[in-house]
């Protein structure tokens, strides 16, 4: 176990699905929580390392209850072991071809990494979203401007 912990990580772009014993260095740039909470509740979460690329992760109701207080964004983590799959979702939150899922076996420590970077907006301009040029499956971050707010008085 030593070997493994010493081991150097893997970088998330040579994730390609041949092996799920990963050990990453990562942040926590993005996590939300979706269902209801302490019933069919699941964490999802964008990790980034140190060259900067990303993945999405996933943490199912059932992983959740043993980690879910260890979560947190812009945290950094060494993390081992998850299930490795297609990124093929209607809504890709990452471009990475995989997505993980955390398991049984999957093991968080929290660590001081402060080398690796932060959330990155991948920004795609007004223009190209209304010339429908950009990947229709791929969420991407937007600048929005209010132009009006109505208020209305329901009794």
């Amino acid at each position: 176990l030593s070997n493994f912990m010493g081991r150097i990580p893997d970088k998330i772009k040579s994730i390609d699905g041949s092996k799920e014993t990963l050990k990453l260095t990562v942040r926590i740039t993005d996590l939300w929580f979706i269902g209801t909470p302490n019933k069919s509740e699941q964490a999802k979460m964008v990790f980034v390392d140190s060259e900067g690329d990303q993945i999405h992760a996933v943490c199912k109701s059932d992983q959740l209850k043993s980690w879910k207080a260890n979560f947190k964004e812009n945290s950094t983590y060494v993390m081992h072991n998850f299930k490795v799959v297609k990124n093929d979702g209607q809504f890709r939150v990452c471009e990475h071809v995989y997505k993980l899922f955390f398991i049984g076996v999957t093991v968080i420590r929290e660590a001081d990494l402060h080398e690796l970077p932060f959330k990155e907006f991948r920004f795609v301009e007004f223009g190209n979203v209304v010339a429908g040029n950009f990947v229709a499956d791929l969420l991407v971050d937007i600048i929005g401007v209010v132009d009006q707010v109505l208020f209305r008085h329901v009794s």
